[in-house]
């Protein structure tokens, strides 16, 4: 109950103060990793008044036909995954618990999606950002379709990608039962 009363907490506020907390952690790493050489991506909204910066590569795009997504994207929702810790943002995001374990957050200003992420489970540490935040995508390449099995009959994403059934999803990960 107290992990419910505090989830909902944070998500009706603006994820100013874990943003800030964020920002510190994710800024030194940024900082590091740079001085090394590393990768980094800069992102932005629509408007330009969140941005998001990655340290490391953006490797793989996964695209998800499951209802939840569909719904809050218009279509096919995708993500590119990674590790919170490389990650910093600033700006006016706000979030919405879309299900018990999982969050969706999104510019104040302009509505640009920014990311979807589990709060609980092994997959936790984890951000799915937005590709769009990224010129390019930021290099990453489409790799698997999630939910594959429902995507409509006429809209198909083409390559050599991991197609995982909605039972094969259900059967590894934290899921929110269909209601068709």
């Amino acid at each position: 109950m107290a992990a419910t009363a505090r989830r909902q907490s944070l998500m009706i506020s603006t994820g100013r103060s874990a943003s800030l907390r964020n920002e510190m952690s994710a800024g030194a790493a940024i900082k590091a990793d740079n001085a090394m050489g590393g990768e980094a991506h800069h992102g932005h909204c629509l408007c330009g008044a969140v941005t998001v910066d990655v340290t490391g590569p953006l490797a793989a795009i996964s695209a998800c036909h499951c209802d939840l997504c569909t719904r809050w994207s218009g279509s096919v929702q995708m993500g590119i995954e990674v590790p919170r810790a490389r990650v910093s943002y600033k700006g006016p995001i706000r979030t919405y618990a879309s299900s018990s374990f999982a969050e969706r957050a999104w510019c104040e200003t302009c509505g640009t999606a920014v990311w979807f992420a589990d709060t609980e489970g092994e997959n936790a540490e984890l951000l799915e950002l937005a590709p769009g935040l990224f010129d390019g995508f930021g290099g990453a390449k489409l790799a698997r379709v999630v939910y594959a099995d429902r995507a409509p009959s006429n809209f198909a994403l083409a390559g050599e990608l991991e197609r995982v059934s909605k039972a094969d999803y259900g059967a590894r990960a934290l899921h929110v039962e269909d209601k068709r």
